[in-house]
This record gives structure tokens, sequence and C-alpha cells, in this order.
């Protein structure tokens, strides 16, 4: 008797067979009212939890544009978020959307179309950060992002000649003698102390583009949210700092110059999080989706970018013969103490160029080949003794972005 009827509201009422099976399965809103022409979209974040819609638990919930959006007869609709170990988030919007109705929940537009038909992706008011934790929680997750960090940690020798720094604020060091360089990157949580992020930028002051500090974790919004192991992950947006501790040939720390600190530059590093019943697990975001996937080559990036848009504004020194990039990679070996290399695929009027190559190496930015000396004139020059570094990166590569 229930499926006739819900077969003859489907039928009079114009409802889709996506409302119909949602319906029949309890993941509608029990009231038969016709829906209207606006279709929904949901980002909830982390991915993970369950949505319980009006009162009534929602099997599946269209979080990626592939899937069939959701459509809703007329009212106030209260969206409810349930993710451990999250507190439970919730907001309100109605149905049909006008610049009149209040809601708490972000909705957005995204289907050119008028107003009485908008497609709208909805999404929570707030999106989690640490502070979203309780406190246990909170210290834990911290705990696991810096395991992961450490996963990174490597080393290699300064040899005597080479260039070596600690932050883009420390003056550039020529070793004497021969000393162990070892690379951690350090998770920065502390929001006491000025923020000033390096390399590429999705906001000012480490924050991201709806002002939150991203020392506390920023929520990336996907449209196509990532998996690991086939569980949805919560993407973010932290704050690092690529690290170099110096030690002379006894053991002892190179001694700092005057105003010189041994902190690494504050960056943006993009990860994935996940959480279960064991605790929370952190991984590399996806290889060469962004800027930030790796931490070794974040701060080269700026550099790189920055001589893309003036190779293409000005001429070479004593030249009327202008540089077009075409296409860069950035790769780090599973030792990131070796160096991140660039290899930039670049043409000039007259003809295109052989690969020019460029090395960031113990926090100095390199010329790695004669293509690249004549792209960038005024950098040092890699020394012969370091080519078999370069080549070890070529010939390991563990992440290319």
């Amino acid at each position: 008797m229930m499926l006739v009827i819900v077969l003859d509201a489907t039928i009079t009422l114009d409802w889709s067979i996506n409302d119909l099976i949602r319906f029949a399965s309890g993941t509608q809103p029990n009231i038969l009212q016709p829906p209207t022409q606006n279709a929904f979209f949901f980002q909830m974040s982390p991915p993970w939890g369950t949505a319980v819609l009006d009162g009534q638990p929602l099997i599946t919930l269209p979080q990626k544009m592939d899937q069939a959006p959701l459509n809703l007869p007329v009212g106030t609709h209260t969206l409810q978020w349930h993710a451990e170990p999250f507190a439970t988030q919730a907001c309100t919007f109605s149905v049909p959307v006008t610049t009149e109705a209040k809601h708490s929940c972000q909705l957005t537009n995204i289907v050119d179309s008028s107003e009485a038909n908008a497609t709208y992706m909805v999404e929570l008011p707030v999106r989690p950060t640490l502070n979203s934790l309780p406190s246990q929680q909170r210290q834990m997750l911290i705990q696991a992002t810096q395991r992961y960090l450490d996963t990174l940690q490597a080393h290699d020798t300064v040899k005597p000649g080479e260039p070596f720094r600690y932050n883009a604020s420390s003056p550039v060091q020529t070793s004497l003698l021969p000393l162990s360089g070892t690379l951690r990157f350090l998770l920065d949580t502390d929001t006491t102390t000025t923020a000033a992020c390096q390399g590429p930028l999705i906001g000012t002051q480490c924050r991201d583009g709806l002002n939150n500090d991203c020392r506390l974790f920023c929520t990336q919004i996907s449209s196509q949210p990532g998996t690991l192991s086939g569980k949805p992950v919560w993407e973010i947006f932290v704050v690092t700092r690529p690290t170099w501790d110096y030690r002379q040939p006894d053991g002892s720390q190179v001694p700092l110059k005057a105003q010189t600190s041994r902190l690494g530059d504050q960056q943006y590093t993009l990860l994935q999080v996940s959480w279960d019943q064991h605790g929370w697990h952190v991984m590399s975001h996806r290889a060469g989706d962004s800027s930030f996937d790796d931490p070794n080559c974040t701060l080269m990036i700026s550099h790189i970018l920055d001589f893309s848009s003036l190779s293409s504004q000005k001429p070479e020194p004593d030249s009327d013969v202008h540089v077009t990039i075409q296409h860069w990679t950035f790769t780090s070996a599973q030792n990131r103490a070796l160096g991140c290399l660039s290899t930039i695929t670049a043409s000039r009027d007259t003809g295109s160029l052989a690969p020019a190559l460029f090395l960031w190496r113990f926090g100095v930015f390199l010329a790695a080949n004669p293509v690249a000396s004549s792209l960038e004139p005024h950098i040092p020059v890699v020394d012969v003794a370091i080519e078999q570094k370069i080549q070890a990166i070529k010939d390991h590569p563990a992440f290319i972005s």
C-alpha cells in the first residue's frame, strides 16, 4: 500500500526517480509536497560522517558532481552532520532558495541559471579545524601529523665550498669543512607569533581565502573528495617549517650569525587525514595535484614562478629575445636532503631550449646546468661534485609535482 501511494505521488507531483528511490528507502523527508526546481549537492567535512535531514538519516548524500543532486520539498530544512570525533554540526536552509530566505547553511549557486531552478552546493557554516576537536583528540592529531612529517626527515653532507643557509632571512654561508646537514619538517601550530608563509600562497599571514589560520589546519573543500584505501579523507592545509640542523665534524652545531634563527620558513603543506577506531592517519596529498604536495619543493616553486613571470615580460640581459616557460616539474628523492630538482622546458624567439635544471639544496636556489645559468645568470651554480646528487634524484624519484 505504501509503495502505491509513493508511486502515485511520484507521478502526480513530478518527483524524479532519484527522489522516489530515496523516499522509498527512508532517505527522503516524509513530507509529500512537490519538490521545487532547486537541486542540491553537499560539501561536508570531514567527509566520513553521516547526514540527518529533518530528523531522518540519509543513506546517501550527493557530494560529488557525478552523482544525482537532491531535490527537496518547499519549506525550511535542518541538516545535521555526524563525523566522529568531531562534535555534531547543524545548519538550516529554505526551499525554494531566495534572496529573502534566511539560512545558516552556506549556499553557493553552482549552475548559471535563474533563481527558480538553480542548483546549489550546501556547506556547513564553519569548516572544521584543530579547535573543533576535543583537547585529547586535538593533541593526538597534532602528534600523528608530526609523526608523518618525521618520515620525511633526511640527511646529507654539505661539502666544502657548498652554500647553505637556514631560512630566507639568514645569510648564505659557505662551508669550509664537511658539515652534517639534517632536514626535518616541523609542524607549526603556534598562533601566538606572527605568521608569514613563504612560497606559493592561498592567503596572507598563513591564512586561507576565508581568513582561517592554517596553523590550526584549514579545510580544503574539493569538488571531487579524495579517498584513501577506499575511505574518504579530510584534505587540509597545515603550516610546516623545513628546518636544517648543521653540525661540524666534532658534532657541535654550526655557530649562528648575528640575528639569525635556525628555524625554517613557514610554508603551506597540503595533507590527507582519515580517522577510525585506531586513531588518526596522515598522508601526503596526491603527487602532482598542487604546488603544496611536497614540502621539500614548496619554497623553490616560488622562485620558479617568479622567474617564469619575469622571463615572459623582460628580455634577457643584452638581448631583445624573450623566454617562454612551457612546462616544469619538481622532483624529490626519498632522501629529501639531496634537494629538490626542477626541470623547466622553455623556448626563446629563436627556438626551443634544452631542459633547464635548477636545484633547491640546503635552502639555496642554484643553477644546475648551462641552460639554467643562461636563464638565471645571477644565481649560484652547482659545483661539479654535486652532479652525482642530481643524478640520484633523477634516477630514484620519490615524489614528482
